[in-house]
């Protein structure tokens, strides 16, 4: 018994040690559908480089805070769709790496390919070939601000009309079928980023509950228009926080 228990001793101290010296390369916030989701709203192919495509290679810092800086492109196809990429790299939130337990600084690499007859069927979905942004003048630095710094709160719009936001959710939400069916209710907390333009991206579940709920918290979000939050006099990038509750209390 004590030879049993002194080996587990032992195999529980030597994965401990391991594990100390895993590296965890950083990640982006929400994996493949933030990625696709900023893709499609901020991309823009410059019109000079429309007859160039193929793979572009970056490699980048995300820091210990998760801040991307200094860019290097490894592999080109046009300079100005290298900015391209790096722009909208920049537009996402990256969760920094861990290395022995801690949080670090660390290089990335990544890689996209490009092609122009793609872009232009995005262009038709999404209806703009240039990202807009009707909120002028607002902040380009991509700073984003909490919501307790700014100086203007974001305002709820729908349909072009102010809203209470809680008010907007119990008129329109739609507890999904397999939520109704496993007896699921809770709180659903999601995190995202309002843009300078007004467009939401980048979304964080702080807390689900499971059976779609989270899914329809953020199809609700996208049905509304956001004005984005002011700083300084220029309308800036901010984090939102929204609750939505499924269930448990009537709005």
């Amino acid at each position: 018994m004590k030879k049993s228990f002194l080996l587990f001793i032992i195999i529980v101290c030597s994965l401990i040690t391991q594990a100390q010296f895993i590296t965890y390369p950083p990640e982006l916030l929400g994996g493949s559908f933030n990625k696709k989701l900023v893709y499609d709203q901020e991309f823009y192919y410059p019109e000079k480089a429309k007859d160039f495509d193929g793979e572009c290679k970056i490699s980048f810092i995300i820091d210990t805070q998760g801040k991307a800086y200094e860019f290097i492109v490894a592999k080109s196809i046009h300079p100005q769709l290298d900015s391209a990429y790096i722009s909208l790299l920049k537009h996402y939130i990256w969760i920094p790496g861990t290395k022995d337990g801690q949080v670090a600084a660390m290089k990335m690499h990544v890689s996209r390919k490009f092609k122009y007859k793609k872009f232009e069927k995005l262009v038709k979905r999404r209806g703009y070939k240039i990202p807009p942004n009707k909120y002028i003048p607002y902040d380009t630095s991509l700073y984003l601000f909490k919501s307790d710094e700014l100086e203007k709160s974001v305002v709820i719009k729908y349909k072009d009309k102010e809203v209470k936001i809680f008010d907007f959710i119990r008129d329109y939400i739609k507890i999904p079928d397999a939520a109704l069916k496993q007896g699921i209710k809770g709180i659903v907390e999601l995190e995202f980023v309002v843009e300078a333009s007004g467009r939401i991206n980048n979304f964080k579940e702080i807390q689900g509950v499971g059976g779609g709920c989270t899914e329809e918290a953020i199809r609700l979000m996208q049905m509304l228009q956001f004005e984005p939050g002011k700083q300084n006099g220029k309308y800036v990038r901010s984090c939102y926080n929204i609750t939505v509750n499924f269930g448990n209390t009537r709005y």
